[in-house]
């Protein structure tokens, strides 16, 4: 499921089998997609069950599953399993989706008129070396280099994949158009969907020095840093901050028709903040854990229902970044 209400969410699933459910998907993370898949459809033996699930109905159904699974599934995982409800089983097997990356079908079916036009690239830049460029950069190569078309829009760089005229990723001056006339914007680029880069919009701070000085002396200040000592710093930051990055960011999360979240240790109160206000939206969040080690329980509890679908490595990140060109590119051409 895509979105889920917030009363839904708290009737359906209580904190006990919220972290139950999450630590299942941790433990299956590292399993080829195969597999988890496999291990997904096998749970309608137990959901189409008509009498009440009792002991021996389960006891039955995790034998059947444990032999059909030894090889791939750890044994940890089975103890999340024994003497649960109907509605966990189901919870399980709707959470397992977000690994079928190749597959987009349950958009068209949760929401049936959505048209994926805009997509937004959220994630850490404050904390990111990069300022989060990087991950970015790599995305984007994907968007100029599947199925595209030529283009008569001005050369962007991409960092390390070099210079192009771009048919997806919207750049410089056409994002601030972008901003101001978006379906104008849209007809000036030949593929689906357009990429929305924060990054892009990032203040160069080679250019604004008191607001390079000012981000590099915040992150100086602790308890004893006297309060004199806070000005102008924190005047410089608040007024660049309210007057064009946040309220910039702000406005493509609200055009953009689903995100494509970076999701790291970088990833901070900005990058979550976005995350629940694109869920309360009802959009699709994609996920590329770009960090290698990661695993799900580094992050909150609360963010995890917001995601649609999960790239656990960048080649998983390829083949969900395809699909979601086709199906934009699909539902463009019905569109037309």
């Amino acid at each position: 499921m895509i979105h889920r209400k917030y009363d839904d969410f708290l009737n359906e699933n209580n904190t006990d089998n919220m972290e139950d459910v999450i630590a299942i998907l941790d433990l299956m993370k590292d399993l080829p997609t195969k597999e988890i898949l496999g291990f997904r459809d096998s749970l309608d033996e137990v959901i189409d069950k008509n009498e009440s699930l009792n002991e021996n109905v389960i006891g039955d159904f995790l034998f059947k599953m444990k032999d059909k699974f030894r090889r791939a599934v750890y044994n940890q995982i089975w103890k999340y399993m024994i003497n649960q409800k109907k509605a966990f089983y189901m919870e399980v097997k709707d959470k397992l989706n977000i690994f079928d990356i190749s597959n987009l079908d349950d958009i068209k079916k949760n929401l049936p008129n959505f048209k994926l036009n805009g997509l937004y690239l959220a994630g850490g830049m404050d904390k990111a070396v990069d300022v989060g460029a990087g991950w970015r950069y790599v995305v984007e190569n994907i968007f100029e280099t599947y199925k595209t078309k030529s283009s008569d829009l001005p050369v962007i760089s991409l960092g390390k994949f070099g210079h192009l005229s771009p048919c997806r990723v919207v750049d410089g001056e056409y994002l601030d158009m972008y901003l101001e006339n978006t379906k104008k914007t849209e007809k000036l680029y030949t593929c689906r969907p357009l990429t929305l880069n924060p990054v892009r919009k990032e203040v160069d701070r080679t250019k604004d020095k008191d607001f390079a000085d000012a981000m590099k002396n915040y992150k100086t200040f602790n308890q004893d840093t006297p309060v004199e000592d806070y000005e102008p710093t924190i005047s410089n930051i608040r007024t660049t901050l309210t007057r064009t990055i946040e309220v910039d960011d702000e406005h493509l999360v609200r055009i953009a028709d689903a995100t494509l979240l970076g999701l790291n240790s970088v990833a901070g109160s900005g990058t979550f903040g976005e995350t629940e206000t694109i869920s309360y939206m009802n959009k699709p969040i994609f996920v590329w854990m770009t960090d290698d080690g990661w695993s799900l329980k580094d992050f909150s509890v609360w963010t995890f229902p917001h995601f649609m679908r999960i790239a656990r490595n960048p080649e998983e990140m390829t083949i969900m970044v395809t699909a979601i060109i086709d199906y934009a590119e699909k539902n463009k051409k019905l569109s037309i």
